[in-house]
């Protein structure tokens, strides 16, 4: 597929209907799927019309403030946005298996959280120690 996908393709697909005489999304379609386009390409627009606030911004950076100015009277509006950091794998370990055992002895909120903490406690000092032969 050599087409290139340019907003008024993926416009095309979001509004698709399967009227493809004049579709300006024909050459890329696959006929039958249109409902799936439908879904796929308004999804893409929606997250391409979101700032890009994150591009570049630290791995653990959690908050962002979104400034928009106008040349005429400066400052309009702010709006800030967060994001929940990725999980190391250790803590998506650690929370399988603590959440796991919580369920099968009957713990309580506070017990499976400790039970999650000390497993990824336990996974990351190991990890340093592997490290440290390794290293």
């Amino acid at each position: 597929m050599n087409e290139e996908l340019t907003n008024e393709v993926l416009e095309a697909m979001a509004r698709c209907e399967a009227s493809c005489s004049l579709c300006k999304a024909l050459e890329v379609c696959m006929g039958d799927r249109f409902k799936q386009f439908n879904i796929l390409a308004t999804a893409l627009l929606e997250e391409m019309d979101k700032p890009k606030v994150w591009d570049g911004a630290p791995d653990n950076a959690f908050r962002s403030i979104v400034n928009w100015y106008d040349k005429s009277r400066g400052f309009i509006k702010s709006k800030v946005l967060t994001r929940e950091l990725p999980k190391t794998r250790a803590r998506q370990i650690a929370e399988q298996e603590g959440y796991r055992l919580a369920e099968k002895y009957g713990w309580n909120e506070a017990a499976k959280e400790l039970v999650t903490n000390r497993i990824e406690a336990a996974l990351n000092k190991y990890a340093e120690e592997l490290e440290g032969r390794n290293g």
